[in-house]
Protein backbone atom coordinates (compact mmCIF):
# COMPACT_ATOMS: atom_id res chain seq x y z
CA UNK A 1 0.00 0.00 0.00
CA UNK A 2 2.72 2.06 0.91
CA UNK A 3 4.14 1.65 -2.72
CA UNK A 4 0.89 2.55 -4.59
CA UNK A 5 0.40 5.81 -2.30
CA UNK A 6 4.15 7.15 -2.95
CA UNK A 7 3.66 5.95 -6.77
CA UNK A 8 0.46 7.96 -6.89
CA UNK A 9 1.79 10.97 -5.17
CA UNK A 10 4.96 10.70 -7.96
CA UNK A 11 2.45 10.58 -10.60
CA UNK A 12 0.35 13.57 -9.53
CA UNK A 13 3.22 15.21 -8.86
CA UNK A 14 4.64 14.66 -11.88
CA UNK A 15 1.91 14.86 -14.31
CA UNK A 16 0.40 18.25 -12.57
CA UNK A 17 4.20 20.18 -12.59
CA UNK A 18 4.52 20.88 -16.60
CA UNK A 19 0.49 21.61 -16.44
CA UNK A 20 0.84 24.56 -14.10
CA UNK A 21 3.88 25.91 -15.58
CA UNK A 22 2.06 26.46 -19.32
CA UNK A 23 0.94 29.70 -20.08
CA UNK A 24 -2.30 29.56 -21.65
CA UNK A 25 -2.44 30.61 -25.38
CA UNK A 26 -3.45 33.92 -26.44
CA UNK A 27 -3.59 33.60 -30.23
CA UNK A 28 -0.74 35.25 -32.53
CA UNK A 29 -1.19 38.84 -30.41
CA UNK A 30 1.84 41.38 -32.15
CA UNK A 31 2.54 38.84 -35.49
CA UNK A 32 1.27 39.78 -38.76
CA UNK A 33 -2.50 39.14 -39.73
CA UNK A 34 -2.37 35.69 -41.77
CA UNK A 35 -5.57 35.34 -44.68
CA UNK A 36 -8.81 35.39 -43.41
CA UNK A 37 -9.16 32.44 -46.25
CA UNK A 38 -13.17 33.38 -46.34
CA UNK A 39 -14.97 32.59 -49.35
CA UNK A 40 -18.07 32.27 -48.17
CA UNK A 41 -19.80 35.80 -47.44
CA UNK A 42 -22.73 38.02 -47.02
CA UNK A 43 -23.16 41.31 -47.01
CA UNK A 44 -20.43 42.20 -49.21
CA UNK A 45 -19.43 45.88 -50.36
CA UNK A 46 -21.08 46.40 -53.76
CA UNK A 47 -18.12 44.80 -56.52
CA UNK A 48 -16.88 42.69 -53.89
CA UNK A 49 -17.28 38.76 -53.77
CA UNK A 50 -14.84 38.10 -51.23
CA UNK A 51 -12.82 40.11 -48.38
CA UNK A 52 -9.17 39.92 -47.03
CA UNK A 53 -6.72 41.74 -44.81
CA UNK A 54 -5.75 43.72 -47.82
CA UNK A 55 -8.80 45.10 -48.02
CA UNK A 56 -8.67 47.19 -44.82
CA UNK A 57 -4.98 48.34 -45.49
CA UNK A 58 -4.50 51.53 -43.66
CA UNK A 59 -7.75 50.68 -41.43
CA UNK A 60 -8.57 49.15 -37.81
CA UNK A 61 -9.89 45.74 -38.56
CA UNK A 62 -12.34 44.33 -35.76
CA UNK A 63 -13.16 40.71 -36.57
CA UNK A 64 -15.31 38.48 -34.26
CA UNK A 65 -15.21 34.47 -34.82
CA UNK A 66 -18.63 33.22 -33.51
CA UNK A 67 -20.39 29.76 -33.94
CA UNK A 68 -24.42 29.99 -34.49
CA UNK A 69 -24.88 27.29 -31.73
CA UNK A 70 -22.36 28.85 -29.69
CA UNK A 71 -24.47 30.06 -25.76
CA UNK A 72 -21.41 32.83 -24.38
CA UNK A 73 -21.51 34.58 -28.48
CA UNK A 74 -25.13 35.22 -28.37
CA UNK A 75 -25.46 36.25 -24.89
CA UNK A 76 -22.77 38.26 -24.29
CA UNK A 77 -20.68 39.01 -27.60
CA UNK A 78 -22.71 40.10 -30.39
CA UNK A 79 -24.28 42.80 -27.77
CA UNK A 80 -20.22 43.88 -27.79
CA UNK A 81 -20.00 43.84 -31.33
CA UNK A 82 -23.53 45.71 -32.08
CA UNK A 83 -21.86 48.36 -29.18
CA UNK A 84 -18.49 48.49 -30.89
CA UNK A 85 -20.49 49.14 -34.55
CA UNK A 86 -22.86 51.51 -33.25
CA UNK A 87 -19.88 53.58 -31.42
CA UNK A 88 -18.19 53.90 -34.71
CA UNK A 89 -20.97 53.95 -37.53
CA UNK A 90 -19.88 56.69 -39.96
CA UNK A 91 -16.01 56.17 -39.14
CA UNK A 92 -13.83 54.89 -42.52
CA UNK A 93 -10.89 54.22 -40.29
CA UNK A 94 -12.06 51.46 -38.71
CA UNK A 95 -13.88 48.02 -40.35
CA UNK A 96 -16.20 44.98 -38.77
CA UNK A 97 -16.37 41.00 -39.62
CA UNK A 98 -18.02 38.79 -37.93
CA UNK A 99 -17.22 34.96 -39.43
CA UNK A 100 -18.86 32.17 -37.99
CA UNK A 101 -15.65 29.60 -37.59
CA UNK A 102 -16.99 26.35 -36.79
CA UNK A 103 -14.98 23.50 -35.21
CA UNK A 104 -17.89 20.97 -34.17
CA UNK A 105 -21.88 20.84 -35.16
CA UNK A 106 -21.05 21.58 -38.69
CA UNK A 107 -24.45 20.81 -39.61
CA UNK A 108 -25.87 23.62 -37.30
CA UNK A 109 -22.86 26.12 -37.53
CA UNK A 110 -23.06 26.37 -41.44
CA UNK A 111 -23.44 28.75 -43.55
CA UNK A 112 -26.98 28.58 -43.91
CA UNK A 113 -27.02 30.81 -40.33
CA UNK A 114 -25.30 34.06 -41.87
CA UNK A 115 -28.60 35.40 -42.98
CA UNK A 116 -30.65 34.77 -39.84
CA UNK A 117 -27.41 35.62 -37.57
CA UNK A 118 -27.54 39.10 -39.02
CA UNK A 119 -30.96 39.48 -38.92
CA UNK A 120 -31.18 38.57 -35.41
CA UNK A 121 -28.45 40.52 -34.55
CA UNK A 122 -29.50 43.26 -36.77
CA UNK A 123 -26.29 43.60 -38.36
CA UNK A 124 -25.52 45.15 -41.38
CA UNK A 125 -21.41 44.26 -41.72
CA UNK A 126 -19.90 41.43 -43.98
CA UNK A 127 -20.66 38.00 -42.38
CA UNK A 128 -18.59 34.87 -43.33
CA UNK A 129 -17.95 31.28 -42.83
CA UNK A 130 -15.15 29.29 -42.89
CA UNK A 131 -15.33 25.72 -41.11
CA UNK A 132 -12.46 24.32 -39.71
CA UNK A 133 -12.12 20.91 -41.53
CA UNK A 134 -9.72 17.89 -42.57
CA UNK A 135 -7.26 19.68 -45.41
CA UNK A 136 -8.62 23.22 -45.52
CA UNK A 137 -7.60 26.50 -43.98
CA UNK A 138 -8.39 27.37 -41.24
CA UNK A 139 -8.40 30.77 -39.12
CA UNK A 140 -9.03 28.84 -36.01
CA UNK A 141 -5.44 27.70 -37.05
CA UNK A 142 -3.99 30.38 -38.39
CA UNK A 143 -4.72 32.75 -35.62
CA UNK A 144 -4.52 30.36 -32.99
CA UNK A 145 -7.82 30.61 -31.49
CA UNK A 146 -9.21 29.27 -28.31
CA UNK A 147 -12.33 28.53 -30.03
CA UNK A 148 -15.44 30.74 -29.84
CA UNK A 149 -16.52 33.67 -28.85
CA UNK A 150 -13.05 34.94 -30.52
CA UNK A 151 -11.90 38.84 -31.07
CA UNK A 152 -9.48 39.38 -33.56
CA UNK A 153 -8.12 43.48 -33.67
CA UNK A 154 -5.87 43.60 -36.08
CA UNK A 155 -3.82 47.57 -36.79
CA UNK A 156 -3.17 49.78 -39.87
CA UNK A 157 -0.06 48.31 -40.31
CA UNK A 158 -1.49 44.51 -40.58
CA UNK A 159 -0.64 43.41 -37.16
CA UNK A 160 -2.74 41.95 -34.85
CA UNK A 161 -2.92 43.73 -31.51
CA UNK A 162 -6.01 41.80 -29.59
CA UNK A 163 -6.58 37.91 -30.08
CA UNK A 164 -8.61 36.76 -27.33
CA UNK A 165 -11.97 35.36 -25.80
CA UNK A 166 -13.67 38.31 -24.86
CA UNK A 167 -13.64 42.21 -25.00
CA UNK A 168 -14.91 44.65 -22.57
CA UNK A 169 -17.33 47.27 -24.69
CA UNK A 170 -15.84 50.56 -22.83
CA UNK A 171 -12.18 48.69 -22.85
CA UNK A 172 -12.00 48.06 -26.25
CA UNK A 173 -13.73 51.09 -27.94
CA UNK A 174 -11.02 53.05 -26.33
CA UNK A 175 -8.12 50.92 -27.97
CA UNK A 176 -9.97 50.98 -31.12
CA UNK A 177 -9.75 54.80 -31.25
CA UNK A 178 -6.03 54.70 -29.85
CA UNK A 179 -5.37 52.40 -32.50
CA UNK A 180 -7.40 55.22 -34.59
CA UNK A 181 -5.64 58.06 -33.39
CA UNK A 182 -1.62 55.88 -34.39
CA UNK A 183 -1.68 55.34 -30.77
CA UNK A 184 -0.17 51.62 -29.85
CA UNK A 185 -2.19 49.97 -27.03
CA UNK A 186 -1.64 47.14 -24.64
Amino acid sequence: MKFFSRSLLFAVTFFAIPLQAQEPKTGIKGQKAPPLGVTTWIQLPEGKDRLGIPDFKDKVLVVFCFQSTCVACGKREFPVLQQLIKEFKGNEDVAFLAIQTPFEDFATNSELQLKPIAEKHKLDIPIGHLAKTKDTYSINVAYETGGTPWWIVIDREGTVVFNDFTMAPDVAAANIQKLIDGASVE
